[in-house]
């Protein structure tokens, strides 16, 4: 292996979680071939949004007018899926000198950027999913060759594969922010902690509980802190009885308005049930801390029920109400509206959620905001 198909490896490789770096593995390729262009290209029939097309080089200047007007009429992807995964050739020998003269795609698009000719090799297909590899060459460069057939062919597992990691990184990575924004809206604070007690990931609802300074505060590696002598004892002890291999336990923060936070301290999950997030940890150990606030009040609860059950907002409001014990009549003079318009809200919202009475609304809307976090699971609704 040359010096420079090495670079090009190394580039690949760090380009899995590195865009920077996959960029610069684009353009190592290009310049090993001495080419003008060069693209990796995937596409999924079942996911479209999984599709993806990293290019540098002439076709990176020229990529929106490809996709725009000339990506449907290209004819190299459908002719390369019918040549067996693993196989490079140049289109000199795809198409015939008459097929070059007479292709829209070539005449209008291709020839006049400059470009005479493509290697190109099928990396991968399945069904309607494929991906490619291709480096553009300029008439200053000599047609390629069965060498360059080859050299491409040697490279192409190691593209796939990582291609296949990328796809299978930004799929994981999309999942955690998914994860991290559900956490984001629960009303605990959750913090997830490593073996040396350092935070890996703090909610939302955590970091409002520490900002009030009153029952909790953060050390420097983002740990929460009881702000009671006591309190603190007791954490650090749970923390340490994990660290022994325990099963940890609850205790009680005191506030200065007199009002108790209930804390949880948990072990982490072992590595095979972990998420994404505390993959970052080495090896085991490492704890999850939950904060109940009592006294915390429930926010968004009608945005939830509206985006959740996609009910109009009169609706979703009343919905929310019902579920917090309320009535129509109590609802229709909070809002300033007549029970008709409360009324009209009702059946609207058991028309859209195919509800056929209110109580099993209620029981819908009751279970929405438990995923949420907005409603105590012993919760007891009315349904007048």
């Amino acid at each position: 292996m040359s010096d420079v198909e090495g670079r090009f490896l190394d580039a690949l490789y760090r380009g899995v979680t590195n865009s920077e770096e996959f960029d610069r593995a684009l353009e190592l390729i290009q310049s090993m071939f001495g080419c003008r262009g060069a693209v990796f290209s995937s596409a999924e029939a079942q996911d479209p949004s999984a599709n993806f097309i990293a290019t540098s080089g002439w076709l990176k200047e020229n990529l929106q007018l490809y996709l725009e007007k000339y990506a449907q009429i290209d004819p190299v992807p459908a002719l390369m899926m019918s040549l067996p995964a693993g196989t490079a050739t140049c289109t000199n020998r795809l198409f015939s000198p008459e097929q070059l003269r007479t292709n829209r795609f070539y005449n209008e698009f291709f020839v006049p950027s400059g470009m005479a000719e493509s290697l190109v090799g099928h990396l991968y297909s399945d069904q309607a999913n494929f991906s490619l590899v291709a480096v553009m060459r300029g008439e200053d460069r000599k047609p390629f060759d069965d060498g360059d057939i080859a050299r491409l062919e040697r490279l192409m597992p190691h593209i796939t594969r990582a291609l296949q990691l990328r796809r299978a990184f930004f799929r994981a990575d999309t999942k955690t922010l998914g994860l991290q924004a559900t956490v984001d809206r629960l009303r605990a604070g959750i913090v997830l902690l490593d073996r040396d007690g350092a935070a890996l990931f703090t909610n939302t609802a955590m970091h409002a509980l520490a900002q009030r300074g009153d029952g909790f505060v953060f050390d420097r590696s983002g740990c929460p802190l009881p702000a009671g002598v006591e309190a603190r004892q007791r954490f650090d002890a749970l923390l340490q009885e994990i660290e022994d291999g325990g099963g940890g336990g609850i205790l009680t923060v005191q506030r200065a308005s007199g009002a108790r936070d209930y804390v949880l301290v948990a072990p982490s999950p072992p590595p095979s049930a972990q998420s994404d997030w505390e993959k970052e940890r080495d090896g085991p150990g490492g704890a999850i801390v939950l904060v109940h606030d009592p006294e915390a009040q429930p926010s968004g609860m009608a945005d939830i029920v509206e985006q959740g059950l996609r009910l109009p907002k009169g609706a979703a409001r009343l919905a929310a109400a019902l579920a917090a014990d309320d009535d129509l009549k109590s609802f229709a003079a909070r809002e300033g509206i007549t029970i008709h318009t409360a009324r009209f809200h009702l059946r609207t919202a058991l028309a859209r959620t195919g509800a056929r009475t209110q109580a099993e609304l209620v029981r819908m809307v009751v279970r929405l905001l438990r995923d949420f976090a907005l409603a105590e699971p012993a919760s007891q609704t009315r349904a007048g």
